[in-house]
Formats: C-alpha cells, sequence, structure tokens
C-alpha cells in the first residue's frame, strides 16, 4: 500500500537532524570548538517563548525543530519522520510535505510558547521535531486512516483514531505540567497540520490563479508585439525588400536602410510565443 520510493525531503530533513546534533557532540567530545560557540547554537536556536514573543525572535520557530536533546531523542524523532513521512510525502508530494511539516512544527512552536509564557514558564528551552511530527502524524491519519498503529509499542489502534488519542494524551499531560516534556507542543502541532491539511488546497489554488493571470499577460503582451511586429515587417519592410529585388541595396535611401536596421534587431529577439496558433485558438 505504501510507496516502494524513498522522498528526496524526508531524507534531508533526517540528514539535516542528525548532522547537527553528530556535529554538536563530535565538536563537543573531540574540544573541536570553543564551549561558547556550541552553546551558542543551542542559545540561539532553541525555542524561547520569551525571546519569540517578547523580543520577535521569530526564526527559533523554525530553528528549534533541528535541535534535540539527546541520543535517545533524535531516535524516536527521527524514527518517526521515516515512517509516517515517507508514505506522506510520497502521496502529498515533496514541496507540500515540506510546507505540511514547517508549518506543524511553526504553529507548535508559536503557540505553544504563547502558553507557556503565559503560564509563567517564558523562559523554557524547548528542542525537536516533535511538534512538526505530530501534524505529519495526523496527515498520515487522514491518508491511511484504518493502517494500525501501535501506541505504546504494543496496543494496535486505528491511525485516525491514534491520533485523537496521542493529542488527548499531550493535552492532558500538558496541563499536569508535563514532567519535563513539552506536550503542548505535540499538541499545537496537530493542530499546525491541521490547519495546513485544511487550507493548503485552498491557498495553493489562490496562488497557481495567480500564476495563471501572470503567465496569461505575459502571454498578450508578447501577442501584442508579435502582432506590431508582423504589420511592421508587411507595411515597411517587405516593400524595401522588393525593391532590393529589383534595384539593388545601392537604391535605398537613408530611412529605408535604417527601417530595415530596425527589423534586424527585431528578427533576433527571443519570443516563443506561437501567433498562428494563438489566432487560432481565438477563432
Amino acid at each position: 500500500m505504501f510507496p516502494n520510493r524513498s522522498s528526496t525531503v524526508v531524507r534531508n530533513l533526517l540528514i539535516a537532524c542528525v548532522g547537527i546534533f553528530a556535529f554538536q557532540a563530535i565538536a563537543g567530545s573531540l574540544h573541536l570548538l570553543p564551549d561558547q560557540v556550541l552553546s551558542a547554537i543551542d542559545s540561539w536556536g532553541v525555542l524561547d517563548p520569551a525571546l519569540v514573543w517578547g523580543h520577535g525572535q521569530a526564526w527559533r520557530v523554525f530553528t528549534y525543530m533541528f535541535l534535540h536533546a539527546n541520543l535517545l531523542h533524535l531516535f524516536f524523532n527521527m524514527w518517526s519522520l521515516w515512517v509516517f513521512g515517507q508514505p506522506v510525502a510520497m502521496q502529498m508530494g515533496e514541496r507540500r510535505f515540506l510546507g505540511l511539516y514547517l508549518f506543524s512544527g511553526a504553529v507548535a512552536g508559536l503557540f505553544s510558547g504563547l502558553f507557556y509564557l503565559l503560564g509563567g514558564s517564558g523562559h523554557m528551552a524547548v528542542v525537536g521535531a516533535s511538534g512538526a511530527l505530530y501534524g505529519v502524524m495526523l496527515a498520515f491519519a487522514r491518508l491511511y486512516p484504518d493502517v494500525p498503529i501501535y501506541l505504546f509499542l504494543v496496543v494496535p489502534v486505528p491511525a485516525r483514531i491514534a491520533v485523537w488519542i496521542l493529542g488527548a494524551i499531550a493535552l492532558l499531560s500538558g496541563l499536569d505540567g508535563g514532567g519535563g516534556v513539552a506536550h503542548l507542543t505535540h499538541l499545537f502541532g496537530i493542530l499546525g497540520g491541521w490547519m495546513w491539511l485544511k487550507f493548503d488546497d485552498p491557498v495553493v489554488g489562490f496562488l497557481d490563479g495567480i500564476r495563471r493571470w501572470r503567465e496569461t499577460r505575459s502571454t498578450r503582451k508578447a501577442v501584442d508585439e508579435l502582432v506590431a511586429g508582423e504589420e511592421f515587417f508587411d507595411s515597411r519592410v517587405d516593400p524595401i525588400l522588393r525593391k532590393i529585388s529589383k534595384h539593388g541595396m545601392g537604391s535605398l535611401t537613408r530611412q529605408e536602410r535604417s527601417i530595415l536596421e530596425r527589423a534586424s534587431g527585431m528578427r533576433k529577439k527571443d519570443n516563443t510565443v506561437d501567433l498562428r496558433a494563438w489566432r487560432r485558438d481565438r477563432e
């Protein structure tokens, strides 16, 4: 049922997350970089609600997705990305999947950060791709509703039900304090995924409409130039060419030579519009 091919965007996200984690771990253990530089990567990349909402550091709602607290955290997130992301990306398409992933993670970071800030946890540091992955899991449940997901690696539950169970767990755990896990970020990741799936088609349709309008306008402009050029050749150039065939180049006036030079420049322009086909379609 799932596609056999692998997704380029999923592989690239895996490489990015694993690569950043490996770089930090290796550079730290071998002291390849000063501790200040390594700590700066975390301090400038984590989701800090107070800095996002209070100081406008909006890049954090994206960068936190590529940082992870430890190897186990990284493993489970990357495993989820591979298992759920592959079929979703191949079904939705690479670009739409990347939009889903980044939008879900950004919404998760933005809104959970607001709740943490209002709850007095303004300077907590949130990292991980979990928010984005919960949006991907929602998309998986929409595309493959009857595929079983093994909750807690034991209980098989259809995907369409499992995602809401996970959302409820995230909500209740978040209200209870979370035990060091950003459960509200998971919950708002589901919201981000729902928003993307709800509004992606209308937005894409609107953007396609703008693109088609621009292409039509460009085509009409090119056609107008071709028509004007055709009239120019018919009325001004062809008589000069007939004169040359009868009397030679020496018979041309300065004005006629200037017209030929202009016609030569017009013939060199690259225009991909098929004037005859355009006229035939218009008729």
